[in-house]
Parts: structure tokens; sequence; C-alpha cells
């Protein structure tokens, strides 16, 4: 691609965001960041990766979280993530999944926000699936438990509401299609607004 563009995806757990994603950044030759971001964050922060990976989208709290004149230890890693993910946006195109992205990198214009949500039954099967969960419940419980913190995070940090259609150039549902047409779908349409 000729033109730098930052992709962020934020997702609904079990919905098939992580592999839409890296899927779609293979397909258009660019940078993938999820969990790697935390390397990155941890040469530039010098805060332990497993701390990193330990309050990893999670929203701080005064009264799980130790308390520095300069806000907990999540914010810390929020506020250096943000700095990371602008460093990232400023030096290539990429794909970036959660973390606050399209909030942290709301006033950029080359930025497509994305979303991805599917049907609950659906997730909960993905899951299961994935996970090799043999009890529907226990897939449910672990759905339910993810989406509230990353939903939690996300409107801790951003003041917006998570997955919401306001802050979303596009918000599609990954069961419609399945996995490789949303990539499909997904690759048309950051090209066409890329390209005009």
């Amino acid at each position: 691609m000729g033109n730098n563009v930052i992709i962020t995806i934020g997702r609904e757990y079990g919905s098939g965001g992580f592999e839409i994603g890296k899927k779609l950044a293979e397909r258009l030759g660019i940078a993938f960041y999820d969990k790697n971001l935390i390397d990155e964050v941890a040469k530039k922060s010098g805060i332990q990766i497993a701390t990193l990976h330990k309050g990893d989208e999670k929203a701080a709290s005064p009264w799980f979280n130790p308390v520095f004149k300069n806000g907990t230890l999540n914010d810390r890693i929020f506020w250096a993530q943000s700095d990371v993910i602008s460093e990232i946006a400023d030096r290539e195109s990429c794909v970036i999944i959660g973390r606050c992205a399209d909030y942290i990198l709301r006033d950029r214009d080359n930025v497509i926000k994305i979303f991805i949500q599917a049907p609950f039954e659906d997730r909960v099967e993905r899951v299961a699936d994935k996970y090799l969960i043999e009890v529907p419940g226990e897939a449910k419980k672990e759905i339910l438990k993810i989406d509230k913190q990353r939903r939690s995070y996300y409107e801790f940090y951003t003041d917006n509401t998570w997955g919401g259609r306001k802050h979303a150039d596009l918000i599609v549902n990954s069961s419609v299609l399945g996995i490789d047409g949303t990539v499909d779908l997904l690759e048309a349409f950051v090209l066409r607004k890329v390209n005009g």
C-alpha cells in the first residue's frame, strides 16, 4: 500500500476479531499489532512484560492497583501503550487490535476504525471450539467476563461507548460472511477508502 494507513479493530470476545485483523494485515502486506505491542511498551516504559500482560486492556482501579503520584499502574500502562501506538502510527501502515487505538488516534485522517461483533451464541460456539471448552456454560462465562473487561477498559479511558457506532467507520457482524468473507469485505472497504 502506498499511503500510510492505520486500521484499528475493536472486537467482542469470540467474534474472530483477532483472526480477521491478522488475515487482513497479511492481505494488505502491513504490520499487525496485538499482544506484540506489549514488547514495544516494555522497551519504552521499563515496565516488566509480566506486569504489562497482567494489566493489559484492564481499567485502573485504586482498590486493586498501587497508586503512584502520576496514576495507578494501569494508568501508566495505558499511557505507555498510547505513546507506542502513536509512534507506530507515525512510522508505518498497520492493523492494531483493541487497546483503545481508535480513540488514541482519533484526530488522525489516516485511521480506519472497525468494530467486529457477532451473535452471542456464535461467539460461544467459536470460543468453545477454539479453547476446547466442553461445557457451554464455561464459554459463556468467559465471554461475559472478557467483554466486561474490554468494555470497562475502553469506557474508563475514553468516555465513549465500547462498540458504539458513533466512533466507528464500520461495524461488522462476522457471522454473516464468516472469517474469510469478513476479511474480503474489510479488504475491499479499506482499499476503497484509501484509493477513493
